[in-house]
């Protein structure tokens, strides 16, 4: 029985954090700290929301997909944007974006080990995403909200394409995590409940 959690944002926080970030960030998240999201963060919600209901490709999928799979001492655990026809869908915000960004993300490994009778994992990602609000002008009370959205970039991913696999991302996260002592307060904070 699988002992603790495997998230994308853990895996994608040790990701970023060892290029770019701080330990101590890092730890917050190993915490599992709160924290006031960004207007990235809330933007990306707001055109997650939007995508759902306006992208022809992916509507009438399935939203908000939760998947998980035992792997030795670990659950991977995430929830897929959409799912539809074999077929993972990721809506991603971004206000720099550049060609293959989201190669090295280790969710789009994680969410294909998961699903393994999915083909592939689409990402639909734009670095414009504008809400533009102006009162209706039968009804003074009523404002109505439209979005003015950027290109949308797609990246497309199968689970062949990539040189490593879950285990030895989680055999070096496993290192890694012993190394920098941390290892003993993932343990504590993402132990399964179940």
């Amino acid at each position: 029985m699988a002992k603790y959690y495997i998230t994308p944002t853990l895996l994608n926080s040790w990701q970023y954090n060892i290029k770019n970030g701080t330990l101590e960030d890092f730890v917050k998240v190993l915490n599992k700290e709160e924290f006031e999201p960004s207007e990235s963060i809330l933007k990306g919600f707001e055109y997650e929301k939007y995508m759902q209901e306006n992208f022809e490709e992916t509507l009438n999928g399935a939203y908000q997909v939760k998947v998980s799979k035992e792997y030795g001492d670990y659950l991977l655990y995430g929830i897929i944007d959409c799912l539809k026809g074999g077929i993972i869908y990721d809506y991603k915000y971004t206000k720099n974006y550049e060609v293959g960004k989201f190669f090295n993300n280790h969710q789009t490994l994680m969410y294909l080990e998961m699903v393994p009778e999915a083909k592939k994992m689409i990402y639909l990602i734009t670095n414009k995403f504008e809400k533009t609000e102006y009162p209706d002008l039968n009804y003074k009370d009523v404002s109505k909200v439209e979005y003015e959205v950027g290109d949308i970039f797609r990246e497309e991913y199968t689970k062949d394409m990539f040189p490593e696999t879950m285990n030895s991302i989680l055999h070096k996260l496993e290192q890694w995590l012993k190394q920098y002592n941390l290892f003993d307060l993932y343990t504590e904070k993402w132990k399964c409940k179940y």
